[in-house]
């Protein structure tokens, strides 16, 4: 979630909403990351903040965050099943280095309140600083503030240090110079105290998106090549760490209206999902639950978008385990992922998910040895196959809450050997006798 929100002391967002947190809820366990370009100007006012005229103001952006601000996050992550990773301002400096007081005063009231975090983070987009904000900020530098930032949440008691660090924290990993920073925030030291390295990805800018670049495969393709650089530099510079995708939607700067809020999203968003796990990364952050024309429910009628519901589904289907897959179709058009089924079907069960990127109907039969007799089949298409929908249909009918306290039943329809699958749709199949000895064990 964006830190604007904070800025605005959730004006928009009405956190004590029974249909908001029944919404969150929804997504439970789930990481709620508060982040983006306003965290490097929020200024928590506690007791003992630091006001060294030194310090790079970078006013009148600057705004503060209460102490009863931050009780409603954590209230509300606590309400909902979720764990809170919070976004540091790295602005906040002094003759050039990480001024920790302000950080230091939040993790002290934190620790009076006995809050749980799951984690933190230093700064949105530091390689950006001079580009954005005329602020120069080296590589070495980054690296020594993260280390004290380590530091510092050494000292904490469990429940505020966390499990999570994560940066540097890039723009996605496609110019040269960003990879070059990514891998040298790793080799300089940032290897040794961030648990998670991370980037964040969007496929494209909202202002020149169209309809067609969400069902593209070769835009959805673009994603693995970030992976890559971003795998290459962990496997290289850390002992077994993963990935992270901390930030992340279809078009950056706040979303396309009409297609990152419609039924087209789910294309980009089930993929990277596929991707991501495929390639080992450890958690994909979208950017956002609410707000903007990219967030999971809609910022003027707080209804689910799309993409809510295909996060809410996935969820509830699909677990941890995952294997590789590959598809006959060259195109690239027919795009498959398959995990362990998630916890509450027979033992053995797996999860197959994927789309049809055609405009044309697609027969989906799996091969191998696979028992698929009995199949569980969560079929997903657009109302009336408009694309730019802001509902979504599941086995032909609209998905919405039932009341502001209820979500509904995700009722499958049963299937053998083959589903057929519509122009522009995506499916989440169960295998309920597909006895894979990976899927075997109590999960």
């Amino acid at each position: 979630m964006n830190s604007t929100y904070v800025k605005e002391n959730w004006k928009y967002f009405n956190l004590k909403s029974v249909k908001t947190q029944t919404l969150a809820a929804g997504l439970s366990p789930s990481y709620l990351r508060v982040g983006g370009t306003d965290a490097d100007f929020v200024i928590f006012t506690g007791r003992e903040v630091n006001t060294d005229e030194n310090i790079r103001k970078f006013d009148p952006i600057n705004f503060t965050m209460s102490e009863t601000s931050w009780d409603s996050i954590h209230r509300f992550t606590q309400k909902v099943g979720w764990t809170l990773i919070f976004d540091l301002n790295s602005l906040y400096r002094t003759d050039g280095v990480w001024n920790s007081s302000n950080a230091e005063v939040l993790i002290k009231y934190s620790i009076k309140k006995n809050y749980s975090m799951a984690g933190w983070e230093l700064g949105n987009e530091p390689g950006e600083y001079l580009r954005k904000f005329g602020v120069h900020l080296t590589v070495q530098q980054l690296v020594k503030d993260y280390q004290k930032l380590s530091s510092i949440l050494s000292q904490a008691p469990p429940n505020i240090r966390g499990r999570i660090l994560i940066g540097p924290s890039t723009i996605p990993l496609v110019q040269s110079r960003v990879v070059q920073f990514f891998n040298e925030f790793l080799r300089l030291g940032g290897n040794a105290v961030v648990s998670s390295p991370n980037f964040h990805h969007y496929y494209m800018d909202e202002a020149t998106a169209s309809v067609q670049n969400f069902v593209d495969p070769d835009v959805l393709d673009g994603l693995q090549v970030e992976i890559n650089h971003g795998n290459d530099a962990t496997r290289k510079f850390t002992h077994g760490k993963q990935l992270w995708i901390g930030e992340t939607s279809s078009a950056w700067n706040g979303g396309a209206k009409g297609l990152s809020d419609g039924y087209v999203a789910a294309f980009m968003w089930l993929d990277k999902l596929g991707l991501a796990a495929k390639n080992n990364v450890g958690a994909v952050i979208r950017q956002t639950f609410y707000g903007a024309n990219y967030g999971l429910i809609d910022h003027v009628t707080m209804e689910p978008n799309p993409d809510y519901w295909l996060t809410y589904i996935y969820k509830k289907l699909v677990g941890d385990y995952v294997f590789q897959t590959d598809s006959s179709d060259k195109r690239r058009r027919v795009r498959f992922y398959a995990h362990c089924a998630a916890e509450g079907f027979p033992p053995g069960s797996l999860a197959v998910y994927g789309m049809n990127l055609y405009s044309s109907n697609v027969t989906l039969k799996l091969t191998g040895v696979l028992d698929t007799s009995q199949m569980k089949v969560y079929l997903m298409s657009a109302p009336n196959q408009n694309l730019q929908s802001k509902s979504v249909c599941l086995n032909g009918d609209v998905l919405k809450m039932t009341a502001d306290d209820r979500l509904p039943d995700i009722t499958p329809v049963s299937m053998n050997d083959s589903v057929e699958m519509p122009p522009y749709s995506y499916v989440f199949i169960i295998l309920t006798r597909a006895n894979v000895n990976q899927c075997t064990c109590t999960r």
